[in-house]
């Protein structure tokens, strides 16, 4: 008779459904409501009391050790602090890069079927396939947060085992070192074939520069610079004394008569002096000592065999500690992380939060076991409209 009202009111009403219609449902259908949400309480009570494994976390924290590989991160180089940024943890900092190296090389193939295979997770969980097994661990058991501002990476392993999850840590930790250190080798030594053969290119090239200078001291003198201001020196000198001569010529032709003995001798010396200043400006013969002929060519080409022995020679001073540096980095097998905390036994579950879900589905079935009461009254009001508007 309720539900008869309920229906011949809402046509009377043209369908309006008004807060008191749920109240009348909710009361008619009590009972049902009542017992349906005490069916999902006690099925969700024993779901997760009884039948749903508990999980169980172990995590580790490794701390970045900020240190490059690069070719220079050996050298004394003049680059301004930009430190700030390897703390921020941003991209360009170093921090930041090694963090995110951890991360990829954690939940790469490498690293993680190994860890399957030990612990035989593939049999236990009933996996047909390895990807399938290294899908679900990273999506379900595996667990990494980065602190980029500390420089922190957080490892965590969820299992209903909590002694396996620590277990399963401390290989994750292990393979981890491994797979870093064997990249680092593998740089190094891609860094030490790189920088070996520029070496020895450059110690070539020296030798190719030093061997030009000495054909050229072999031609020109060991220091044609020198040679080429002793000569300038020289023709300076004899210009002065060119000077005073022909003074002193002028001055016995005012005195004494063209034909005097005195004075053609002071002509002879005066033409001697001047044929010497105009033989050493113009002779190229190499076996004189003093000669300026093609002196600017000479001087110059000297200077840049010079300076490009010096420049072989900077590099090759350049090179040589970073090749050292190469070889040592080659045979380093340290570890390369530093582990903050280790993994731990867990002694409290991580989930399910059971007595949390339990509410909430006993909640669920509540709020649909109403839903349902109001649906089936509209169904039923709208049949009856259809019948209404038929007859």
């Amino acid at each position: 008779m309720e539900e008869e009202r309920l229906v011949n009111k809402s046509t009377d009403n043209e369908s309006v459904f008004t807060v008191m219609d749920l109240v009348v449902i909710f009361l008619r259908n009590k009972k049902k409501i009542f017992i349906t949400t005490a069916i999902v309480c006690i099925i969700s009570i024993i779901l997760y009391f009884f039948v749903f494994d508990l999980v169980y976390a172990s995590t580790a924290s490794i701390k970045s050790t900020s240190t490059s590989g690069g070719l220079l991160s050996g050298l004394d180089v003049n680059i301004p602090d930009i430190s700030s940024l390897d703390e921020l943890g941003v991209a360009g900092g170093k921090s930041g890069k090694e963090l995110a190296a951890y991360e990829e090389i954690l939940v790469s193939r490498r690293c993680l079927e190994p860890l399957i295979i030990k612990f035989g997770l593939q049999e236990r969980d009933e996996f047909k396939f390895m990807e399938d097994g290294i899908k679900q661990f990273r999506e379900n058991k595996l667990k990494i947060s980065v602190e980029r501002l500390a420089g922190v990476l957080y490892v965590t392993v969820e299992d209903k085992d909590p002694r396996l999850a620590k277990e399963m840590v401390e290989y994750l930790l292990e393979q981890l070192n491994k797979i870093n250190i064997e990249m680092n080798v593998q740089n190094a030594k891609n860094n030490r074939e790189f920088i070996e053969n520029r070496y020895l290119q450059a110690n070539q090239e020296l030798r190719n520069a030093e061997d030009t200078l000495k054909a050229f001291q072999l031609i020109y003198g060991i220091a044609p610079d020198l040679q080429i201001k002793a000569s300038a020196q020289s023709v300076f000198s004899l210009e002065a004394e060119l000077k005073a001569e022909e003074v002193k010529l002028d001055v016995l032709k005012k005195i004494l008569s063209q034909d005097q003995p005195e004075v053609k001798t002071q002509e002879a010396k005066v033409n001697s002096l001047r044929s010497k200043v105009v033989e050493i400006q113009n002779s190229t013969d190499l076996t004189e000592f003093l000669r300026l002929g093609n002196s600017p060519q000479i001087a110059m080409q000297f200077l840049r065999l010079q300076r490009n022995v010096e420049i072989q020679m900077k590099i090759v001073s350049f090179m040589l500690p970073l090749y050292e540096k190469a070889k040592i980095d080659e045979k380093r097998e340290t570890p390369t992380i530093i582990i903050l905390d280790n993994p731990y036994v867990a002694e409290r579950k991580t989930k399910p939060k059971r007595l949390t879900m339990v509410l909430v589905l006993t909640f669920v079935g509540f709020v649909g076991a109403f839903v349902f009461f109001v649906a089936k009254n509209r169904f039923v009001i709208f049949r009856q409209q259809l019948n209404s508007s038929a007859k």
